[in-house]
């Protein structure tokens, strides 16, 4: 399942993206989805919290990546709460160009961190 919605977090708007049990192809339909959901904010403006629960696969990988590095100039923070082996990926992402993501064990400490972010 996919699911994008913006929710409130003291006071604050971010986009809450999770990718659960989706297929390689689930997961490449869900990333053009994102990248249009992000190209319509402002740049440097959306906060993101990305819930991944996903069967890790080398297509899957590498299209949330392109979509993470493509999504950048939008991005004021991103937070990541995901499997092990998506951790990898994620710090692979951060190494080539989006500094801003930071991982959590949870998601209410994402929020948090998320809505701190000036």
């Amino acid at each position: 399942m996919f699911e994008s919605k913006f929710v409130e977090h003291r006071g604050q708007r971010i986009l809450r993206l999770e990718y659960s049990k989706l297929s390689s192809t689930e997961l490449v339909a869900a990333t053009d989805q994102v990248r249009r959901l992000v190209a319509a904010e402002p740049l440097g403006s959306a906060r993101i919290l990305t819930v991944i629960n996903s069967k890790l696969t080398a297509q899957g990988a590498a299209t949330l990546k392109q979509c993470a590095l493509a999504n950048r100039p939008y991005i004021r923070a991103g937070a990541v709460v995901a499997s092990s082996f998506w951790k990898v990926i994620v710090a692979d992402v951060q190494v080539h160009g989006r500094e801003d993501l930071t991982m959590f064990d949870d998601e209410a400490s994402a929020l948090d961190w998320l809505a701190s972010r000036a």
